[in-house]
């Protein structure tokens, strides 16, 4: 074999991935615990499914490659284009190039690009050095890591970051992740700063959006030993002026008793937001929630893939929602339109009331 057809046959490798069958049962086995859970009515500023709401430690969602010869980007670049997120794939494409790497206590941190827009802030990384050691039922344990990000007004991911999301992929001794922090990123150019100070395959304790309080399940009240490398990895790197336009609206719409408020409209390249609040008769609900509704902007349609709660924090009721979708626009001009067909509210957090509508709410941006 000539040094051309190697390189021919190690970037088909790269492009051209198979997921191992253990990895795939992994996944499955994951899904199926998640999906066997009862979902629990939301109130109280509970994150939906999809979302964790300002985690400490970040578990990711992971693939394990069979004999992949992608390398770090190679492994990112299949990632974003397998997680089923064009909003991703759009920030990926559009991020900053950076290849920043960091060593301690024997493991390797590279960062590879970062984004942020006015919706959230995504970077994509890779570890190297870490030993995974097998658990008990044969299947590789998830990448676990801790990280805090700071945006050029010094603000903390903890301070403004209402959810976040990591996914990964891995190849023997290496692993590629994407992370995300969803919130209203601050609309100023200059320096962020991202520090990790712990990763490893086994964190022991709780697994964020698993394991709650009073979660009996065996892996919750026996969770795996602690297997985290501590260090710290420090990298500090300049972003542009987030992109998106965020719109203040007054739309509504009553069906019966009921009133739906359209508050804020935020659309950016990677991801659109919509906040909406439920009044009953005037009053402001305790709680609501509702099937996934579908939002338009003229011909095009947005698959809206999660909620969350937003909690008042002196009444301790959340009578707000924002809605996300999974892919964002550059194009804001036109006639959006956010359709709620049905819905469950509360006046107390023990009340629970469903009603069909639908709920139009129409928003017209010169």
């Amino acid at each position: 074999m000539t040094t051309r057809d190697e390189i021919e046959t190690r970037l088909l490798q790269a492009v051209a991935f198979q997921p191992s069958e253990d990895g795939l049962r992994w996944l499955e086995q994951r899904v199926a615990q998640v999906v066997a859970r009862p979902v629990a009515v939301p109130r109280r500023g509970f994150v939906f499914p999809r979302l964790v709401l300002r985690p400490v430690l970040v578990l990711a969602a992971f693939l394990l490659l069979a004999g992949a010869v992608a390398g770090g980007m190679g492994l990112l670049d299949q990632l974003f284009l397998s997680s089923g997120m064009p909003g991703w794939q759009t920030a990926w494409d559009r991020a900053e190039r950076l290849s920043l790497k960091q060593t301690d206590a024997g493991v390797t941190i590279t960062l590879e690009r970062a984004y942020a827009d006015l919706n959230q802030a995504l970077i994509g990384f890779t570890v190297e050095g870490l030993e995974a050691s097998a658990p008990a039922d044969g299947l590789r344990a998830p990448l676990n890591w801790i990280a805090e990000l700071r945006d050029p007004n010094g603000r903390s991911s903890n301070d403004w970051a209402t959810s976040a999301t990591g996914m990964g992929q891995d190849e023997t001794h290496l692993s590629a992740v994407v992370q995300t922090w969803e919130g209203p990123v601050s609309p100023v150019a200059g320096p962020w700063e991202l520090t990790f100070t712990s990763v490893g395959y086994g964190s022991g304790g709780f697994v964020p959006g698993e394991c709650d309080a009073g979660n009996t399940d065996p892996e919750c009240m026996n969770p795996p030993a602690n297997a985290m490398v501590e260090g710290t990895w420090r990298f500090a790197f300049e972003l542009p002026k987030p992109p998106g336009t965020v719109l203040a609206t007054d739309a509504s719409n009553t069906v019966g008793q009921v009133t739906l408020h359209l508050t804020e409209l935020r659309v950016t390249p990677s991801r659109i937001t919509a906040k909406v609040g439920v009044a009953v008769d005037g009053r402001q609900v305790a709680y609501w929630n509702q099937p996934l509704p579908s939002l338009r902007h003229g011909t095009a349609s947005y698959v809206v893939n999660a909620d969350r709660s937003i909690l008042d924090p002196e009444t301790g009721q959340a009578p707000d929602l924002e809605f996300q979708t999974t892919a964002g626009a550059d194009e804001v001009s036109g006639t959006w339109e956010l359709v709620i067909p049905e819905l469950t509210y509360g006046m107390s957090n023990e009340e629970k009331i469903h009603l069909v509508g639908p709920w139009t709410l129409t928003v017209t941006v010169p």
